[in-house]
């Protein structure tokens, strides 16, 4: 007999890779938001008056990668054994922290910003490895509880790695100290840890080698040949890191102007949203069932819209209820979790396994993309049109209810037969 769902989940089978993806992203996000806070606080003067736009470089630098190279990343993670890709991915990046400890002592910006971008470029090759390994090692009805562990790690890692920059800044002269221990250690528990992954050999035909703009081709035209419901699923991760992304970025502005908390009231709205989407994304993991609930996409899109639409009413008011916008922030972030995780659970079973790593590689670049996006329409928004932040939220959440009406249009929801369109 097959061994029930909890021993799978803490077997060889699992629990490795769990904690080497799980330490990858917090040390991702450890290290730029290290970079960002001691620059901003340690490192001004050797900045030479140039923190703003050294803090935007950074942002840019680190996702400028996973849109050059994630095509070419999932390309060969279809033609290597998983498994030693990513032992070989977490020897990359503990090298990269070893240079990222000279960089601290010397205060060199310039190789902090490459090496940003080199960690950025790790980042991307890791993407669609760390999806696409999951089915080789774990049966399909275990894919739901997986992938909710991983969402919640992932929005943990972005969380912890946030305040970890924020806490290091704030020790002073031994910031740097601090920060290169602790991205080293980081990376040499994610080296231990890759090494007891299972061996996952490439499945099926190989793909042809492929450079950079080879990559890019080849990867465009498998995905024109999926299905479309598959095409459509990817479509609506995007628009979760679209909106995601959007309120991420607000959550500051918004809990000093609008909330009139101190700095770690943002912090906390931050913390909640993380949390929440965690929360969601393993409530639906182990609510779910063994097959993805995909037709719950239009209902959650559904829900964030008109959470967005009660958050407006509050926050618009003369004195906003704290407890009613938290509450918001929670049923948001729990709405959105519960979104993603059925959706790259059938991603993962609808692709075939000789496609998989490249399908999210594309998916990966479409996430990018859509946060690109979702920065300009912000600056937009404010810039030209002058809206205030409760109508940024209700315009970005808001959007769920175009999302929530097209799924049901192309799904089946107005289709005479009332199936889900291919």
């Amino acid at each position: 007999m097959p061994s029930p769902t909890p021993a799978r989940l803490l077997s060889r089978r699992f629990l490795p890779y769990f904690f080497t993806q799980a330490l990858g992203a917090f040390n991702d996000n450890a290290f730029r938001f290290s970079v960002m806070f001691l620059i901003t606080y340690e490192l001004s003067d050797a900045a030479n008056g140039e923190v703003d736009v050294l803090m935007n470089l950074a942002a840019g630098l680190f996702i400028l990668p996973g849109l050059i190279f994630s095509p070419m990343a999932g390309h060969w993670t279809d033609r290597l054994d998983q498994a030693r890709l990513a032992r070989v991915l977490k020897w990359t990046e503990l090298s990269l922290m070893l240079v990222a400890a000279a960089a601290f002592w010397w205060q060199s910006i310039t190789l902090l910003m490459a090496l940003v971008f080199l960690m950025g470029t790790q980042s991307a090759w890791f993407g669609p490895l760390k999806y696409a390994i999951v089915p080789r090692h774990l049966p399909a009805g275990m894919l739901m509880r997986a992938n909710g562990w991983v969402t919640a790690s992932t929005f943990a890692a972005i969380l912890l790695g946030t305040l970890t920059g924020g806490l290091l800044a704030a020790t002073g002269e031994r910031a740097t100290l601090l920060a290169s221990a602790l991205v080293i250690g980081v990376a040499v528990a994610g080296v231990l840890a890759s090494r007891l992954i299972p061996t996952a050999p490439p499945p099926g035909r190989l793909p042809d080698h492929a450079g950079p703009l080879k990559s890019w081709v080849t990867t465009w035209q498998l995905l024109q040949r999926q299905r479309s419901s598959l095409r459509q699923s990817m479509w609506l991760i995007s628009w979760f890191w679209f909106v995601g992304a959007g309120y991420l970025t607000q959550f500051p502005r918004f809990a000093e102007d609008v909330l009139n908390l101190p700095a770690d009231g943002a912090t906390g709205l931050l913390a909640l949203f993380a949390v929440s989407i965690a929360a969601g994304g393993l409530a639906v993991g182990y609510l779910g069932g063994r097959r993805p609930p995909r037709a719950l996409a239009p209902f959650m899109a559904l829900g964030v819209a008109l959470v967005a639409i009660d958050w407006h009413a509050v926050a618009s008011g003369v004195a906003p209820t704290l407890w009613r916008v938290g509450l918001d922030v929670a049923l948001t972030g729990m709405l959105a979790g519960g979104l993603v995780v059925p959706l790259y659970s059938h991603l993962q079973r609808a692709a075939r396994p000789s496609q998989r790593a490249r399908l999210i590689a594309a998916l990966n670049v479409q996430n990018a993309l859509a946060m690109v996006v979702s920065s300009v329409l912000g600056i937009l928004l404010f810039a030209v049109f002058a809206i205030d932040l409760p109508t940024f939220f209700l315009l970005f959440g808001g959007s769920g209810l175009l999302v929530a009406a097209a799924v049901w249009w192309r799904w089946g929801g107005l289709h005479p037969n009332g199936r889900a369109r291919r």
